[in-house]
């Protein structure tokens, strides 16, 4: 589908959301990126707001670990005791593999993955930054860091959904943006590998964009990865629900209240805050009516909403399964690795 900057995404800003509390009890759930305190995160707020709603656990997945142990204690202020933050660093491929042991290790159920973290770095760069292993920090955070995170935990997820009923389906929810609508994805016009194409300059537009590009990178791989999960030998891969969020802009009140900040006019007038901006995480997260296995859901506004053109038809589909061929080439890992 189309959606413009001028007319579709003004609209979408001013849909009300809603979320219906849910019993969590008995469920573990792991968000990524909730260890922003001042101000406060889409991560941590979605984390308060599910606290509420009484889980057996919630781990928070931070790199910060300082930042991290503040956000604990304010939801533990709230009155619910049983959260933690565990060390996670999703910009490198050690640091995502070191989590994923440490998680399949524990044996902990897991209910629900919120892959929420991300970045969009605030000063621009005329050419890609690449991290240690060789590849731009905005990709290796936002699309191969968190592809990696969720088929890593997939022991993790089938051993839960082993145990559990028809209705107590485990939860995969990415978060994209509605800024995958807006890139042209040039790395997709050159040959070989697509993610590599990258990480160099020819592909390099500007940070911006590059997030952009990431968003999208997220959808292709939360549509390729339903698919695979239902074309698993592995039984419990058919009990075993993928979703996509979009937030929207969101921001926090003081920016949008700050006639100084960096919002342009379109901007502060639409922007939601922080406790309204994370209810289509909650609701992918929790919702009964929120997603079955098989059918890979994109919610905007607590309903579902078509994705964008290039990821649809025949070419959309190629140009998906390219992405997940070639993440997990960069990845080194193979469907072998994951009984895909």
């Amino acid at each position: 589908m189309k959606f413009s900057r001028e007319h579709d995404f003004p609209a979408s800003q001013l849909v009300p959301l809603h979320v219906d509390p849910q019993n969590l009890q008995g469920k573990t759930l792991l968000i990524t990126g909730a260890n922003t305190v001042l101000p406060t995160g889409l991560g941590l707020e979605s984390a308060k707001q599910l606290a509420k709603m009484r889980p057996a656990k919630l781990i928070l997945a931070c790199r910060n670990m300082e930042s991290a142990g503040k956000a604990v204690e304010s939801i533990k202020a709230e009155g619910v005791n049983d959260v933690e933050a565990w060390e996670f660093d999703q910009s490198s491929i050690a640091g995502v593999n070191a989590f994923t042991k440490r998680y399949n290790e524990s044996g902990l159920d897991l209910h629900v993955i919120l892959a929420n973290a991300g970045i969009l770095p605030l000063n621009p760069t005329e050419t890609p930054v690449l991290n240690k292993d060789g590849n731009e920090v905005i990709l290796a955070t936002n699309h191969l860091g968190t592809s990696l995170l969720i088929l890593g935990l997939l022991p993790s997820v089938r051993r839960t959904a082993a145990k559990g009923s028809k209705d107590q389906f485990p939860r995969i929810v990415v978060v994209s943006s509605n800024v995958h609508h807006w890139t042209e994805f040039l790395p997709s016009n050159e040959d070989g590998n697509v993610i590599k194409a990258m990480n160099n300059q020819k592909a390099w537009t500007s940070t911006g964009l590059r997030y952009f590009d990431t968003k999208l990178l997220n959808i292709f791989f939360a549509h390729e990865l339903g698919r695979k999960l239902q074309q698993s030998k592995v039984a419990e891969d058919k009990n075993i629900v993928v979703s996509i969020v979009n937030p929207g802009l969101v921001m926090p009140q003081s920016v949008i209240d700050d006639p100084n900040s960096q919002l342009n006019a379109i901007q502060r007038k639409y922007a939601r805050d922080y406790p309204e901006g994370c209810k289509t995480h909650v609701f992918a997260t929790v919702d009964p009516s929120a997603g079955k296995p098989g059918d890979v859901t994109y919610y905007t506004n607590c309903a579902p909403q078509e994705t964008g053109d290039i990821t649809l038809g025949k070419d959309g589909e190629t140009l998906r399964e390219r992405v997940w061929r070639d993440t997990l080439e960069v990845l080194g890992v193979n469907n072998e690795s994951f009984q895909l």
